[in-house]
């Protein structure tokens, strides 16, 4: 801590010195002032009566500044994000925002309003902008496979926008804020000073100026500093608040007494020129474990993402139940990264009759099962592939639905973990009885479970 603040000491030691070395060699103390003049006209301006008025109107200006154009940055990125027209349409007209000198706002704002709301109108359109583009970048650059794997476990667009897209957009709208508010409050102080409302510190500023106080002047302006790095520290602490999120879901929990069935009959699907099925027929049902067996390359992955509605076929049908859920277990994992080990599995758990009691006994199971306890509190960025790919796995036997696709699940496991985790997936489905559909190069048959091998 001390080695990280000795730079900046060395900068401010630096400053100091080089501004009294000058105003000495200068020697016109009321031109520029040497350092004790300021510091005496800065105390002065910390005990006197106008300093607080003054603080306190220009950051309620610069805070209503700032939360007005937030609420329209984020509905017009929150449109834009998710409609090309809309993104068309408020591209120009931010374009030309952006574009206009800060001084021609203040010059025609001083014909348009009275002196205290100038500066809440300038910083509107100061910030407006910057926050705007930093949403709509945060929003457009959330990861395509968390919102699909957000869909298969049964999530609203509600739900996807509040779990997926708001913390992958988190860092860049905390940017935005912290830029905006840098533009804003001088915008602030200097509607404040061509305005000269009663109360701000442009105005204490601008009068200083008048009387040819350079040492208040210059007050005004580390105050107006202090200001704009208090709000910087505050936005620094509020983005790294750790959100703990409480999942609602949509699941009805899977009956096990049903018998579930998909049927697939003349499935046709290409990529570009690649033809990945002609002709597929077959028929997948809960009473065995139906393995999907093939080289690399074979469609496996393809089948489960048509199954599960990721993906569309050119033609053909895929006949199941609309009512039944799905599970997916992806080959490349799709962890959520603002999330725990734990919060990833609960992610994915349907409403349970005694929420609390039911939600913790399961979630304990699932770890110790999946031997991944000691890392419940860990991020993703933390494990391991194979514990990744343990805890993707857990999530999708977590969810409890009708039907459990399982892609390569035991990918970088090693031999003995890996027999330990067949069986239980085996024992899982014996007892909860989904339809699965597990695609793998393992041999299964051997686990004691009635296993279907499909050939792609």
């Amino acid at each position: 801590m001390i080695k990280k603040l000795i730079p900046t000491l060395l900068a401010v030691s630096f400053l100091l010195l080089s501004w009294q070395l000058v105003a000495i060699g200068i020697g016109y103390p009321d031109i520029f002032p040497t350092l004790p003049d300021l510091f005496k006209n800065t105390g002065l301006l910390l005990v006197s009566a106008d300093l607080y008025p003054a603080l306190l109107y220009t950051v309620l200006r610069g805070l209503t500044g700032f939360f007005l154009s937030f609420i329209f940055a984020f509905t017009f990125a929150l449109m834009s994000a998710f409609s090309s027209f809309w993104k068309a349409f408020f591209h120009p007209i931010l374009v030309v925002i952006r574009s206009i000198p800060v001084i021609s706002l203040v010059l025609i704002a001083l014909l348009w309003f009275s002196p205290p709301n100038l500066p809440v109108f300038i910083a509107l359109l100061t910030m407006l902008p910057v926050l705007y583009q930093n949403i709509l970048n945060g929003l457009e650059h959330t990861d395509k496979r968390f919102i699909e794997m957000a869909r298969v476990f049964g999530k609203t667009r509600r739900q996807i926008f509040h779990y997926v897209y708001l913390p992958s957009a988190k860092s860049l709208i905390f940017s935005g804020i912290s830029t905006a508010m840098g533009f804003g409050w001088r915008a602030i102080i200097i509607g404040e000073a061509l305005a000269q409302p009663v109360h701000g510190i442009g105005t204490g500023m601008k009068q200083a100026q008048a009387y040819i106080n350079i040492s208040e002047l210059i007050a005004w302006t580390v105050i107006a500093i202090g200001v704009s790095y208090f709000f910087e520290f505050i936005i620094k602490i509020s983005g790294k608040i750790k959100i703990h999120y409480r999942f609602t879901h949509n699941y009805r929990m899977n009956n096990n007494a049903d018998i579930k069935e998909i049927n697939i009959h003349n499935l046709y699907k290409k990529f570009n020129q690649n033809i990945v099925f002609s002709s597929f027929s077959a028929t997948f049902n809960s009473n065995s474990i139906n393995c999907l067996k093939s080289p690399s390359g074979r469609g496996k992955t393809t089948l489960l993402r048509l199954i599960s509605g990721l993906e569309m076929a050119d033609s053909g049908e895929i006949k199941k139940q609309k009512d039944h859920s799905i599970a997916y277990s992806f080959q490349d994992v799709r962890l959520l990264p603002w999330l725990t080990v734990e919060e990833n599995i609960c992610f994915a758990m349907p409403k349970l009759h005694n929420q609390a009691a039911g939600k913790n006994s399961l979630l304990i199971y699932l770890l110790e099962k999946t031997e991944l306890t000691d890392h419940r509190h860990k991020y993703p960025h933390e494990l391991s592939g194979g514990q990744q790919q343990r805890v993707g796995l857990a999530r999708a036997l977590a969810a409890q639905t009708d039907i459990l696709l399982l892609d390569e699940p035991l990918t970088g496991l090693d031999d003995v973990l890996k027999a330990k985790i067949i069986a239980f997936i085996c024992e899982w489905i014996t007892t909860r009885k989904p339809l699965t559909i597990w695609a793998t190069h393992e041999n299964i048959a051997s686990s004691g479970t009635e296993v279907k091998e499909f050939t792609l």
